[in-house]
């Protein structure tokens, strides 16, 4: 379950917060309850992290003192901080039914909200209303609320009441706005605000208009009104929404510069600039190129350097980019900030092994799993590194333990495990278990490409099952259709059927695609040339493969002998 960031805010300040909030309290009552030096020792073990004993002194309190509104709220706000949300409810519920104060009902709220349970939340505000005439938050609250519960009508109903009460304000307008959009009353929500253009000093009121003139294909008026609003308001947010507004008038250096600002900005927060920075990170965005991205992810770091996040952030940029060291070095920054960041160490990893630092990539592990024990992403990972170190030894250990820790994982990472068992299977001559694996994988994702590419390879070299490694080699090809890999396997599969004129299409498809031909892709093509009679191609080929043959991958042995007869070679 995920709570509202308002909520998650609550529960980081911390039960000893909740306590010292109560001893405030009491003291400006001239009133110590019976059970203050008991609550003295809670507040000592929370200090030290024992959780679990300053539980369990506060069970004994509200054992003694069933009322004790204020140890039910510091059991409140204890429960979600170590996840319990149920529990935290039920205790935020009883300590607002034995003391109705707005703290109490404050947490309340908040967690009903995190489980948009409104028909809960409803009632409270109105209570709270009632008895609290004159604060206009609760009111905007409800009406929030009410909306959140379908309840259209009854939220106008209070908005309306609260301008009645010499309440109105841009800020109640905006949130009425809110609710209009919601309920795509756009031209509602544009009446509503219009009049506080160039009057208002409010961010919300711009950005709400210039995201109604977008919606309308206003993009010019989207854009005069948001600069109107950064006059008024002096608020940096708006230059995210201005970059909205330029992009869709396809003004891209002008999206650029006033996104560059934002980013530049200490008081735009890290989860903005986070949520465009991932949208600019997406493959199928080309706007941008990755010079203009780093740009951004500089600032990022110069103006969030305690963020974990903003280092791998970067460090994805400069991966990218090829600057294998300089992304590593984030990265480990990254870590070091927050080890319980395991994408971080995921990427660090990763570009352990880009850097050919094999004994790096082991050691990193290794770190990364006594930070994160049990994670199963990063047992996979220790595998892989086993893997290029040839240790399939540990290699089994490490991605059967990945395996066995991944039963509540996605179906994405089971599927690669499955696939990286499919590999080691294959090394240790177990073909059997290495065909299951494959097919475990594909079954699991059925866009995992690699699976089925390796799948189909080994079948093929082996002869068996050629329709279906045909098959598995087609959809490899038509998921990733530019890998040199995959043509390379589709091709030899159709090569083992005798469909050689098929094959050789396939086959220069690959060579085509190859960044830097193999050994073992001008071995394949001869073979393929020679079932077709070129036999000058065929040798001139293989001649290659055995001036290429340092690279590894193939015998030398069988390829003299393949150029010295003229004839393919099993």
């Amino acid at each position: 379950m995920v709570l509202s960031i308002k909520v998650a805010n609550m529960l980081k300040k911390g039960v000893v917060l909740g306590l010292l909030l109560f001893a405030a309290r009491v003291q400006a009552q001239h009133v110590d309850p019976p059970y203050k030096t008991r609550l003295a020792k809670v507040e000592e073990k929370l200090k030290i992290g024992d959780f679990r004993e300053a539980m369990g002194e506060m069970d004994r309190i509200t054992a003694d003192y069933p009322n004790a509104a204020e140890v039910y709220y510091a059991k409140a706000l204890l429960f979600g901080q170590t996840g319990n949300y149920d529990e935290a409810l039920e205790n935020a519920k009883t300590a607002y039914r034995y003391e109705e104060t707005l703290m109490h009902a404050n947490l309340l709220v908040e967690l009903y909200k995190s489980k948009q349970n409104w028909s809960e939340v409803i009632p409270v505000l109105e209570e709270l209303r009632d008895k609290n005439s004159n604060m206009t938050s609760i009111g905007r609250d409800l009406i929030m609320a009410l909306s959140n519960a379908k309840k259209l009508e009854e939220a106008i109903a209070v908005y309306q009441d609260e301008v009645d009460r010499g309440h109105g304000s841009d800020t109640l307008d905006v949130v009425l706005a809110d609710v209009y959009v919601m309920h795509d009353r756009l031209k509602d929500a544009e009446q509503l605000l219009e009049p506080w253009d160039s009057q208002s000093t409010l961010r919300h009121v711009y950005g709400t208009l210039g995201y109604l003139n977008l919606q309308k294909g206003k993009n010019k008026q989207a854009i005069g009104v948001l600069e109107r609003g950064l006059k008024y308001s002096k608020d940096p947010v708006l230059y995210l929404d201005l970059a909205d507004a330029y992009k869709a008038e396809g003004k891209m250096k002008m999206t650029f510069e006033v996104l560059k600002q934002a980013f530049e900005s200490n008081r735009v927060d890290f989860v903005d600039k986070h949520r465009v920075m991932l949208n600019l990170m997406n493959p199928g965005f080309k706007d941008f190129n990755l010079d203009q991205i780093q740009v951004l992810a500089n600032a990022l770091v110069l103006m969030h350097p305690r963020i974990a996040e903003s280092h791998v952030v970067k460090g994805e940029v400069l991966w990218r980019k090829g600057n294998t060291g300089e992304a590593r070095s984030l990265f480990l920054t990254a870590v070091g900030i927050n080890p319980k960041h395991v994408d971080a160490w995921r990427m660090l990893i990763n570009t352990d092994l880009g850097l050919n630092e094999v004994d790096e990539a082991i050691r990193h592990s290794n770190e990364a799993i006594r930070a994160n024990p049990g994670n199963a992403m990063l047992m996979y990972f220790s595998g892989l590194a086993f893997m290029v170190k040839e240790d399939f030894e540990k290699t089994r250990v490490m991605l059967e333990m990945a395996l066995d820790h991944s039963e509540e994982e996605n179906t994405y990472l089971r599927s690669i495990i499955y696939s990286g068992l499919g590999d080691l299977y294959h090394q240790l001559k177990m073909d059997a278990a290495s065909d299951v694996a494959y097919e475990e994988a594909i079954q699991l994702d059925s866009t995992n490409s690699t699976a089925m590419n390796n799948l189909a390879y080994y079948l093929s070299i082996r002869n068996k099952d050629l329709e279906k490694a045909a098959a598995y080699a087609k959809k490899a090809n038509e998921i990733d259709v530019n890998s040199a890999t995959f043509q390379d396997t589709y091709a030899w599969v159709l090569f083992q059927q005798g469909y050689y004129k098929e094959a050789v299409v396939w086959m220069e498809k690959a060579i085509k695609s190859s960044s830097s031909v193999s050994p073992l892709l001008c071995e394949h093509y001869g073979d393929i040339l020679i079932q077709l009679g070129r036999d000058k191609e065929a040798v001139k080929q293989w001649e290659k493969a055995l001036a290429l043959a340092k690279m590894g991958e193939v015998n030398v042995e069988k390829i003299k002998l393949k150029i010295k007869e003229k004839r393919y070679v099993e």
